[in-house]
């Protein structure tokens, strides 16, 4: 699928720079996303603990809390170190424009899903095997992964398969969202953003602190912007601020991906977006670099006879 599409809520900020976020398992609006089964987890770890070496024998669920705890756990949050990017097939989802765009004051943005839609790391990318380039479709299903997960993703001496399948399987509930997504780990983000949990500690403190350690930041009103320098360096200033424990102490991250500027083909506005507004973000996205000179324009028009929205282009010098 080359062309896929993102909701979301019509935001200034995204007019300056394109970035996506990077959205934590425990982040997403289904509590049972990313999150692996107890009998996955069991017949995984049966598997990896197999000294006989003739395939994953039983082991029952007292051995795995008595003896294989750190195990145990790791399979259970190591999909907390990545952010999945939603994307979808169809840009016309009327539930998904009330749900995600704002109903229907936000946005679509057009994204050509290919290996350079978003900036990787070299070194680092071949090392994590369940990191994929481009966005990889979802798969629907009405029961869990457990007793029925594919033998591929417990025999593998590898955990990236286990871990891709429970990323990438939902619930049959969500199938008309058509989603695809982006698996990147957050510390291959481009843009960290912290913010205090206790808004009532002063900032002055937290600036001191990071000036101190030569952690390079900028100030966007209540919160501290971390880039990351080059993608490609195993040890910089971004992975010390994100692995800071101080810092995590105190607020948390939010990570996002910058797209690169020809991989962004179109914004499609709601039907509920103003021509003040359009013109506005028009112009912001035509004076700067971070978008493509030929990106095209939409807006969302209710149909006059179906529960439909059709989409007119919007030129230039219209606006």
């Amino acid at each position: 699928m080359k062309s896929l599409f993102k909701y979301m809520p019509l935001r200034e900020d995204f007019f300056r720079d394109p970035l996506f976020r990077l959205t934590p398992p425990y982040d997403l609006n289904d509590p049972f996303d990313s999150k692996p089964t107890k009998e996955a987890i069991r017949k995984k770890i049966a598997f990896m603990t197999d000294r006989i070496g003739e395939g994953a024998g039983y082991i029952s669920d007292e051995e795995v809390e008595l003896k294989h705890g750190d195990l145990s756990r790791h399979l259970q949050t190591e999909l907390h170190r990545f952010g999945i990017i939603s994307m979808t097939e169809n840009p016309r989802n009327l539930l998904m424009w009330s749900h995600y765009a704002d109903e229907h004051r936000g946005i679509v943005v057009e994204l050509y899903n290919s290996e350079d839609t978003f900036k990787h790391s070299k070194s680092e990318f071949h090392a994590c095997r369940l990191t994929a380039k481009e966005a990889v479709r979802v798969i629907y299903d009405q029961n869990r992964p457990s007793k029925n997960i594919p033998d591929e993703c417990i025999f593998s001496i590898y955990e990236d398969a286990f871990f891709k399948h429970f990323a990438l399987v939902k619930s049959d509930h969500w199938m008309h969202e058509k989603e695809h997504r982006f698996i990147v780990p957050t510390s291959h983000a481009d843009i960290a953003m912290f913010t205090l949990n206790d808004k009532n500690l002063p900032v002055s403190g937290l600036e001191d602190y990071l000036t101190q350690r030569n952690l390079p930041f900028s100030r966007k009103e209540d919160c501290f912007l971390f880039e990351h320098e080059n993608l490609d360096h195993l040890i910089s200033s971004f992975g010390k601020t994100i692995g800071d424990q101080n810092l995590n102490s105190l607020g948390h991250f939010r990570y996002y991906k910058r797209a690169n500027p020809d991989s962004i083909r179109g914004i499609y506005f709601g039907c509920k977006v103003s021509d003040t507004c359009i013109r506005s973000a028009m112009s912001m996205v035509l004076k700067n670099q971070r978008f493509s000179a030929n990106l095209n324009f939409y807006q969302a028009k209710e149909s006059s006879d179906r529960f439909e929205i059709e989409f007119f282009p919007i030129h230039e010098k219209s606006i």
